[in-house]
């Protein structure tokens, strides 16, 4: 407990306020725009982190759930985060993402995972930044960007500064002992270009109008889809995701916990139908993004379907709060759906609810959000070309 204690006190004394400086391990990169960070002063505690208990069974797996596992990306046993559960093979697998380090690792067999010993509230360590001042030449980073910024960084310590915050990463720019910052050797050297980054604060206001509802993905009739099973019951009423978007939704989990739990709690006078909301799911133990579908109880309880994964649950008022502007700009990943009439299921295919599981779906006909479903017909991974 002591061990928590004096953790909770480096990570209250770490909390990259703008303008302030730190030194960090960097501890994976995906892009200049995307990788993380760990404050140095965490090092000793990287141990205690990946003590592990009993291994896990297929019945103790949840999502959501902390776990320790053996990563052979990181070649030692780490924290991570239960975001996939694929039991469709005979032996059950795993999508997790490190949340000390953070990358992610599909795949990982119930043989290398086991329960953390570690309190399932500690935060992640590792914090999303991205490079100030620093833009792709062409729109997109390449293997070879990638392959240069983590030569400069190489394996040292790094002081980094706050340029910036936005609700899902930090904003920074990164000095070790290379002649300049990491953003400068990278444009220097002709990887990138140098540039006002739109992520940090702008000296003039911007008048324009929030944003305050959700929007859904963009579907034609005709797309055939890569899906996982979010929710439902039936096939006249479920709701699915595209595997991609899934994971960005994994990715920004943790964000969307830590603005959560800082966010402003819904005033009961404010309660209201067709409200979005952030409201805390207790079967989950996390934040979700929601919207108030009917009040049951006046200003005490509502019926709040979870828009990312289509079920409805009851919440207490207590349990809701604000939504920032940001969570509104990505879509809504659940796709609400019901199979076409004249396609056929034997028992087999009930598979198909459980949720997590993969297929495909093809429109059929263009529903409307969370009013109307879309017609699609679905059919196993299997028959993919």
């Amino acid at each position: 407990m002591d061990l928590i204690a004096e953790l909770m006190q480096e990570i209250t004394l770490n909390n990259f306020d703008v303008g302030s400086s730190t030194w960090v391990d960097v501890t994976y990169v995906n892009n200049p725009h995307s990788f993380y960070v760990r404050p140095t002063s965490y090092r000793s505690f990287i141990t205690s982190m990946q003590v592990h208990g009993q291994n896990l069974t297929q019945q103790d797996l949840q999502l959501s759930m902390n776990v320790v596992y053996y990563s052979k990306r990181l070649k030692h046993f780490c924290r991570g985060l239960i975001y996939h559960i694929d039991t469709s093979k005979k032996n059950c697998t795993c999508d997790v993402f490190a949340i000390d380090f953070g990358c992610i690792e599909k795949s990982i067999s119930l043989k290398n995972m086991y329960f953390a010993l570690v309190e399932q509230e500690l935060p992640p360590l590792a914090t999303h930044c991205q490079l100030a001042n620093c833009e792709p030449k062409n729109g997109l980073w390449t293997d070879k960007v990638v392959d240069a910024m983590k030569c400069y960084i190489g394996k040292e310590k790094a002081k980094l500064i706050v340029k910036g915050k936005t609700s899902v990463k930090v904003v920074v720019e990164l000095y070790n002992s290379c002649p300049d910052d990491i953003a400068t050797m990278l444009a220097l050297t002709g990887y990138s270009t140098l540039g006002y980054n739109e992520n940090v604060i702008s000296r003039i206001p911007n008048f324009k109008q929030e944003k305050h509802y959700y929007t859904y993905p963009k579907i034609e009739q005709g797309n055939i889809l890569h899906v996982r099973t979010q929710s439902g019951k039936d096939f006249d009423n479920f709701c699915v995701a595209k595997v991609d978007d899934y994971y960005d939704y994994v990715n920004n989990v943790n964000n969307f916990q830590a603005y959560s739990k800082q966010a402003q709690s819904l005033r009961p006078e404010d309660m209201r139908e067709n409200k979005p909301v952030s409201v805390y799911v207790t079967h989950l133990v996390k934040y979700e993004r929601g919207i108030i579908q009917k009040i049951t109880v006046p200003e005490e309880k509502a019926l709040v379907q979870l828009v990312d994964w289509g079920s409805l649950i009851e919440v207490d008022v207590s349990g809701m709060k604000l939504m920032s502007e940001y969570y509104f700009l990505k879509p809504v990943i659940a796709i609400y759906c019901a199979t076409e009439k004249s396609q056929q299921f034997d028992n087999s295919l009930q598979k198909f609810l459980i949720p997590g599981c993969e297929f495909l779906i093809k429109i059929k006909k263009v529903g409307n959000g969370s009013r109307k479903p879309n017609i699609v017909t679905i059919s196993p991974l299997s028959t993919a070309k």
